[in-house]
């Protein structure tokens, strides 16, 4: 079977980047050139290497990119003055991802976490040099779900807040705390599986942190320095969260945008987005210490403890750098990349109602015969799969008036469109969400109360 590495090229939004004006001339030339070769080998579907074990294990904490250059001056997150830690205020939403809260917590995001598209790029570029592409369309499809469409905004947490000059809401604007299969998903790295939780996936499980924590290393002390995490290890970490979810979760269930894309590319961002960038280490690492502020933990393994809505950028704190952003093209290589390295994590299908009761759906039933497990990562195919269930999906998460759909519909392929255009997908038929009707976890969508993550 030959499997291909596909290529996402999206347009990039002109609504201004980080600075670069630190940056040496010569690094920010030998740096475009290094881009510009890798983006020409994707774009012609250069082949994983044989070994795609080895090939998920070489990565560094860039990803496919590796990051050369250290610029101090360019990649010194501030976390003082107007970017100064603070902790959300009584009517500030925080919610289910790390990131989003520390960049909120530091004001990159509006701390309110109540969000536009716009305000998503320029902050998660900011705070992590996430391409706008990126931004862009995850911010877009959580507007469309979850968020308020007439306003073009979403919440980082639960309920966006009533607004009785709004009409129609589509789902009364739940949030990503409550988008449950179309933004969150099960088997997260560090979050309850909604169904196990009374509904409620944003709290973090302590018990789940535990273990991905210990796959860093054998530093037990409250520091953690010398705990190391890598892209290669939280793929492998992360088929077995699935196994675990598939034992205990009678409502497990994974198939939709974001459990095939969504999750597994969070998991990648956490190595790509908080590794910490230095001279000696100018691709990054990220260490226990590291990774603790950012999902709001402290204490010792064997007693951490959970700071609800707490996350924050550490301190002397160094992101990639402005000539190196975690792409589009490079954010659907690692999800695919780990497939194929790991490919008992690629699961579509769910429990039947009870734990341990999974059944697995084929690719060729979904994409009525299209594709199939060998096809699935050539050329272009994975690409186009993932984002036609993003787009076809829509229907099976949203709910209210026909008129409201359509407006959902229309905010959502203004940012997918020209993403799929760019692709090669002549081929894909239509997502078949039909073969998924049968696996309860499927339809779970539990709402939630207004005041989640407030004090």
């Amino acid at each position: 079977m030959r499997i291909l590495l596909l290529a996402v090229v999206l347009p990039v939004p002109v609504l201004g980047f980080p600075s670069m004006k630190n940056a040496n001339p010569e690094v920010l030339e030998r740096a475009a050139k290094l881009a510009d070769r890798t983006t020409a080998q994707y774009v012609r579907r250069q082949s994983i290497p044989s070994d795609p074990l080895g090939f998920s294990a070489s990565e560094t904490n860039c990803g496919p990119t590796p990051c050369l250059t250290f610029d101090e001056a360019d990649q010194l997150v501030s976390t003082t003055g107007d970017h100064a830690y603070a902790s959300p205020a009584v009517d500030e939403i925080r919610g289910p991802c790390p990131g989003l809260n520390a960049a909120a917590n530091h004001g990159y995001l509006p701390r309110s976490g109540i969000v536009s598209v716009k305000e998503a790029i320029l902050g998660l570029g900011a705070a992590y040099n996430l391409a706008p592409e990126v931004s862009a369309l995850l911010a877009a499809y959580a507007v469309a779900v979850d968020g308020n469409i007439i306003e073009g905004l979403w919440s980082i947490g639960g309920p966006l807040p009533g607004d009785p000059g709004v009409p129609g809401l589509i789902r009364n604007g739940q949030g990503i705390s409550y988008s449950h299969n179309n933004f969150e998903g099960d088997s997260s790295i560090a979050r309850f599986d909604a169904y196990t939780n009374n509904g409620d996936a944003h709290s973090l499980d302590i018990s789940k942190f535990e273990a991905v924590y210990a796959i860093g290393g054998n530093d037990t002390s409250e520091d953690g320095f010398g705990q190391r995490y890598t892209l290669d290890l939280f793929r492998q970490h992360r088929e077995q969260v699935q196994n675990d979810a598939i034992v205990s979760n009678p409502y497990f269930f994974t198939g939709a945008f974001s459990t095939l894309f969504v999750v597994p590319g969070a998991y990648g961002f956490v190595i790509t987005l908080m590794s910490n960038h230095t001279a000696e280490e100018p691709s990054g690492y990220l260490d226990g210490y590291n990774f603790k502020s950012f999902f709001g933990i402290s204490g010792a393994p064997g007693s951490f403890v959970w700071n609800k809505g707490q996350e924050r950028i550490p301190d002397n704190w160094y992101r990639r750098p402005s000539t190196n952003q975690y792409t589009a093209v490079e954010v659907a290589i690692d999800v695919a990349t780990g497939y194929v390295a790991y490919p008992g994590s690629l699961k579509i299908g769910g429990n039947t109602g009870t734990p341990n009761s999974f059944v697995g759906v084929s690719v060729e039933n979904l994409t009525s015969g299209v594709y199939n497990a060998e096809t699935l990562f050539e050329g272009d195919n994975f690409a186009c799969f993932v984002f036609n269930v993003a787009k076809q999906g829509l229907p099976d998460f949203l709910q209210g008036a026909a008129s409201a759909l359509n407006n959902a519909t229309a905010f959502l392929q203004q940012y997918l469109s020209p993403i799929i255009s760019e692709l090669n997908c002549s081929q894909l038929a239509q997502y078949d969400a039909g073969v998924l009707n049968s696996f309860p976890g499927y339809h779970y969508s539990p709402i939630g109360p207004d005041n989640n993550y407030k004090k």
